[in-house]
């Protein structure tokens, strides 16, 4: 494994596979650092898959420091971090490339394919939801409704968000404050999201007990892509938001059978 820092401060995790093989690119959840993926990336890279995990800016091995001088939103990350994240790991190899996107991750590969259509060649979400509210149901409807206004409330008075007691890291107020206007709206800015009708595979994964991206969510994350073909999991065990991370195994051998239908066995090396 090698790390690269790039322009916009965000640092890339490599995983070299076999020749010719597809590229996983890991954009975490809010708060996760790339060191929690390393089993993924290592289970993966096993498997012959090239693996690149992120650590957004400000997060893990980057060496920005958040603070009320530090402000940055969706749109940063998406036009920063996640275009150089890719632009390096195609550099690296031509096959196809896949979004792998956990939670926040899978919500910013959403902006990325409204801001900057055809980035990825598939998109591979992991207990990846849309935020909004109206896709929970009952009382887990409080979760998105609570959560992420109490979090942008305290970021405004700060300046800057320290989730570090919750699990969700030391955020921009800016960041957090889009992610409180999708859970409350369905979209990160003023401006609703189109995406286009772009024809492409998804892999949509769900877990059991998973408060923040329950099934619902996961579905309505996956109808924002209105030209991708979608094929469902929902796995009981391992239950819940992050457990997948320690016990991946099951979310690398659905993957890697699903790209060995999609791309063909000779796009795996």
């Amino acid at each position: 494994m090698s790390a690269t820092a790039l322009p916009s401060g965000a640092v890339a995790h490599w995983f070299p596979g076999k020749p010719g093989a597809s590229t996983l690119v890991v954009l975490p959840a809010l708060g996760v650092t790339a060191r929690h993926y390393q089993r993924f990336a290592e289970t993966a890279q096993a498997q012959g898959l090239h693996v690149l995990t992120l650590d957004y800016r400000g997060q893990g091995d980057s060496a920005l420091v958040i603070s009320r001088g530090t402000q940055f939103g969706c749109a940063d990350l998406v036009t920063g971090d996640l275009t150089e994240a890719i632009a390096w790991a195609r550099a690296q190899e031509a096959g196809p490339l896949l979004v792998v996107g956990h939670s926040l991750g899978g919500q910013l590969a959403a902006a990325l394919e409204s801001m900057s259509p055809g980035e990825f060649d598939g998109l591979v979400l992991v207990a990846a939801g849309t935020p909004h509210w109206r896709a929970f149901t009952g009382r887990g409807r409080l979760v998105p409704l609570i959560l992420p206004t109490v979090f942008a409330a305290m970021a405004r008075a700060r300046g800057v968000f320290d989730g570090r007691r919750f699990g969700f890291g030391l955020q921009s107020a800016r960041l957090i404050g889009d992610w409180a206007r999708m859970a409350r709206t369905g979209s990160w800015s003023t401006t609703p999201a189109v995406l286009p009708s772009r024809p492409f595979p998804i892999l949509a994964v769900s877990f059991g007990s998973d408060q923040l991206a329950p099934a619902s969510a996961v579905d309505a994350l996956v109808r924002l892509f209105p030209g991708a073909t979608t094929t469902r999991t929902h796995f009981g065990e391992p239950a819940g938001h992050v457990e997948w991370m320690k016990r991946p195994e099951v979310v690398v051998d659905a993957l890697d059978q699903w790209v060995v239908q999609i791309f063909a066995p000779d796009n795996r090396g």
